[in-house]
């Protein structure tokens, strides 16, 4: 063989290293072939406009943290993702047609939200056997879609009752009357607050209902006060709370430790309408505001310069921890993303997400049993000037 046959034979030789170095992995996390894509692809079924957009907003830019975060350290098994927003505005119907859309391509979804376009979408979902994580409603929801969603709660009758409880024994109520929106989840959460006063001896009067349209609540606050309570839970629209609590206090309401928000209710809307008026009443929740480990800190320091100086709401940690989920069940389980193997991968993230152990959330880590987180804590604040303070943490 002449020089100029060595020198050609080197230059291909050097074209075929580096074309072999660019390329994508030979193997995976669990030594199957390795990822075939350029961009891990991520749909959000979410209400980002309509009657809850300020809830699918700070979903959306929860999901959207965990993105940015992921790809600044390197991304999921070495790729990029990107959480792409969908919006239903609360229509079932669009629920309906955006997830048939969805399920001809993507490896898993977050969301839907809220109860009525998960009860429309969720089962396509299903039927095609893809996981859809519905991290923001109630385990009696989600559980109708197992094993193809998990649930972000235990169930509702055994996580709620103790926080009424301790509430009830903290501030001392003896009978209570409740305002319940006729909403999703919401009369079952009211109906587990029942149970927990039961345990603290507290006896429940009545529950005021609370009509969706309802733009005075004069006649509402006449209604519940009738009842003489000496202690009084809301469980409705965050605006609609606040107005109530004003009422309230127009009619001569003074110890504001005696009123008991639910999680729901934590959202800008509450804030921004009953500002001061709120001052000394109890909310439950299931993130502490004040914890200080390093992820948390960033988090809460980020969300603050995105929205005018407020915390972080409740539920706002929800699909930024489905979304770190998603990338540990598929870096565990070496899935690919080619489209080719769509049906085996799906269920491969499905079976790793449904019991795992030990997940490192953004505010403390759980296990999955079945689907269902078993050690989450809750917890019960005082609100001050806009402000939660921690008043009492619950562990299961």
């Amino acid at each position: 063989m002449n020089k100029k046959m060595l020198s050609v034979l080197a230059v291909l030789l050097l074209i075929a290293s580096i074309i072999g170095a660019s390329g994508q992995k030979d193997t995976g996390p669990s030594g199957e072939a390795g990822v075939v894509i350029d961009e891990w692809e991520i749909p959000f079924l979410n209400s980002l406009t309509g009657a809850i957009a300020s809830i699918g907003e700070y979903l959306q830019w929860g999901a959207e943290r965990a993105a940015f975060e992921i790809n600044q350290a390197g991304g999921i098994a070495g790729v990029p993702v990107k959480v792409i927003g969908v919006d239903t505005a609360l229509e079932p119907q669009k629920g309906v047609v955006e997830m048939g859309k969805i399920v001809e391509w993507a490896l898993v979804a977050l969301g839907p939200v809220p109860e009525p376009v998960i009860m429309a979408a969720a089962p396509i979902a299903v039927e095609n056997e893809m996981m859809t994580m519905t991290a923001t409603t109630s385990l009696e929801y989600a559980e109708q879609f197992f094993p193809w969603s998990i649930s972000w709660f235990p169930k509702t009758e055994d996580r709620l009752p103790p926080l009424a409880t301790e509430w009830a024994k903290m501030v001392g109520v003896k009978s209570v009357v409740q305002f319940v929106g006729i909403y999703g989840p919401w009369p079952g959460m009211a109906a587990a607050h029942v149970s927990g006063l039961k345990v603290a001896g507290a006896q429940h009067l009545g529950d005021v209902e609370v009509p969706q349209d309802a733009v005075t609540f004069g006649p509402l606050v006449v209604k519940a006060l009738e009842q003489k309570p000496d202690g009084i839970i809301i469980a409705c629209w965050p605006d609609k709370a606040a107005k109530i609590v004003q009422e309230l206090k127009n009619r001569g309401w003074t110890d504001m430790k005696k009123i008991l928000l639910f999680s729901s209710a934590d959202d800008a809307a509450l804030y921004t309408t009953g500002g001061k008026d709120l001052n000394g009443t109890i909310i439950y929740n299931y993130i502490n505001v004040d914890q200080t480990n390093p992820r948390w800190v960033a988090f809460k320091e980020a969300y603050a310069k995105d929205h005018n100086g407020l915390q972080p709401p409740s539920l706002s940690t929800n699909y930024y921890d489905a979304v770190y989920m998603i990338k540990r069940a598929i870096e565990e389980t070496g899935v690919t993303g080619d489209p080719k193997k769509l049906q085996e991968e799906r269920k491969k993230v499905a079976e790793a997400m449904f019991n795992m152990k030990n997940f490192e959330g953004l505010l403390f880590n759980w296990n999955m049993t079945n689907g269902v987180p078993t050690n989450k804590p809750t917890y019960l604040f005082e609100i001050q000037d806009g402000k939660k303070k921690l008043a009492k943490e619950i562990r299961p």
